[in-house]
């Protein structure tokens, strides 16, 4: 977000504005990296082989837990803005996840029957779970466990 450590409080007098804000910074960066995957003419298994690598490379950079993930826990008691924008932010990775398998089973690169938003809400818990038990078990957890949504999506290498 471009700002120095000391100059926070000036932008963000309060710990909310500034949770929210990020939450808002990640929606951003969510919306530009699916744009240009989708630009780039990826298939609907390279698309979310990109979401697969993002967590696999934020562990690796010590983010095992992600954005909307990080607050969830305490979701009833957070302020309204850092809410809407949590929810938000999970509303535009459903979209976009139902969006990616809906056209994989379209094109054949999946095979799986319930209903894309029920599939897509699988993945996202999975993946989000299985980034805050990687933080404790390791890295071996999150690969397995992206390994297990392949296979569960009817992924074959």
């Amino acid at each position: 977000m471009g700002i120095k450590n000391a100059a926070i409080h000036n932008y963000y007098p309060k710990k909310e504005d500034l949770v929210a804000a990020l939450l808002e910074d990640s929606r951003k960066k969510l919306a530009e990296n699916i744009a240009q995957i989708v630009e780039s003419g990826g298939s609907a298994r390279e698309q979310l082989q990109y979401y697969f690598d993002y967590a696999l490379k934020e562990f690796d950079e010590g983010k095992s837990i992600c954005p909307p993930g990080s607050v969830i826990l305490d979701f009833e008691e957070l302020p309204e803005k850092v809410k809407k924008q949590n929810l938000l932010l999970l509303d535009d990775i459903l979209t976009w996840i139902s969006g990616v398998l809906k056209a994989g089973l379209e094109q054949g690169e999946f095979s799986f029957s319930d209903s894309v938003e029920a599939r897509a809400e699988l993945v996202v818990e999975a993946l989000m779970g299985a980034r805050q038990l990687s933080s404790i078990k390791g890295r071996k957890t999150l690969v397995r466990s992206i390994s297990l949504i392949k296979s569960d999506l009817g992924w074959k290498n």
